[in-house]
Order: C-alpha cells, then sequence, then structure tokens
C-alpha cells in the first residue's frame, strides 16, 4: 500500500507513521512524499524520526547502532532525516534536555533553509521586475511559499522548545 504525504514537521510525520502502525501497516520506504507500506500487526511499531544531516558519518553509525542495541532498526534515511522503528514503547529522546536539544538543531537546519528562500525569493522579485514572465512569476511565488513554509517551521519549533523548558 501507497501513501503520499509532505511533512515539514518530525512530530505529524511520527503520529501519521504511528497511527499507520496502529492500522496494522508498517513503513518498508519512503521517497519524496511517497510512503510505501506493508501489513503488520496493530500497533506493532513505534516509530521515530531524527535529524541527521548535521551529524558526521561516525555520528550516524553510532545512532543506527545505539538504536539496533535497544532493540529498534533503522528503516531508512532520506534527505535530512532517518527513520527508526522498534516494537513496543520507543523513544530515541527520553530527557527533556535531549529533546530540546534535539528541536534546537531541527530550528537550526530550518532557520538556514529560511534564510536562503527568502534570498532566493527577493532575488527572484526583483529579477520580475525586468522580465515580467510567467516563469520568473512562479518561480518568485514558489520562494515565497517555501520561505513562509520554513520561517513557520521555526515558529513551530520555538513554540515546542519554551513548552520544554517549561516543564523542566
Amino acid at each position: 500500500m501507497f501513501r503520499f504525504r509532505l511533512y515539514y514537521d518530525k512530530d505529524k510525520e511520527e503520529e501519521f507513521l504511528n497511527e499507520m502502525s496502529a492500522k496494522g501497516y508498517a513503513m518498508k520506504s519512503y521517497f519524496l512524499g511517497l510512503y510505501a507500506f506493508e501489513e503488520c500487526n496493530p500497533n506493532e511499531y513505534t516509530y521515530r524520526i531524527d535529524l541527521i544531516n548535521d551529524m558526521t558519518l561516525k555520528e550516524r553509525k553510532e545512532l543506527y547502532e545505539l538504536v539496533r542495541e535497544s532493540g529498534g532498526e533503522h528503516v531508512q534515511s532520506w534527505g535530512f532525516w532517518a527513520f527508526f522503528r522498534k516494537r513496543g514503547k520507543f523513544e530515541l529522546y527520553s530527557d527533556r534536555e535531549s529533546q530540546i536539544h534535539q528541536y534546537e538543531r531541527i530550528r537550526l537546519v530550518f532557520l538556514a533553509l529560511a534564510f536562503l528562500e527568502v534570498i532566493s525569493a527577493v532575488q527572484q522579485w526583483i529579477r520580475l521586475g525586468w522580465e515580467n514572465t510567467s516563469s520568473e512569476r512562479a518561480f518568485a511565488m514558489i520562494f515565497t511559499a517555501l520561505s513562509t513554509i520554513f520561517i513557520y517551521q521555526v515558529i513551530i519549533t520555538t513554540i515546542k522548545i519554551n513548552k520544554l523548558k517549561r516543564t523542566i
């Protein structure tokens, strides 16, 4: 079975994967928003997602090994993210400090992406003044939309960080 979804929020993506597991479907693979699932027992797996783009190859291998040693498995890596699953309860970051650190890392990535997209959008809108074509207009709108999405994710992640900090 296949499902198409685009997520920018790892928590919502985890919710989706865990809901699918509750229905008896285990994620098999992922590519550009397309998830492939295979049948499993309902609630057989708990899924977690982690940011890996800021890790060295050695740190990634250590993370994958840590998950394996805890009884989990690395399902797949794609882009900035790694997908993990384990039978039963599963947390990658169980204490508040490590959760805060994870969200700070995620916020930094979205902040960098937002900065790049804002620069691209501004350049594209300036070009639109010189070459008012439909393709220039389309690119300007795409870069603006991506900027908005990434800025929104910076805000959402900051809210999550502040909420976690209040519970310490």
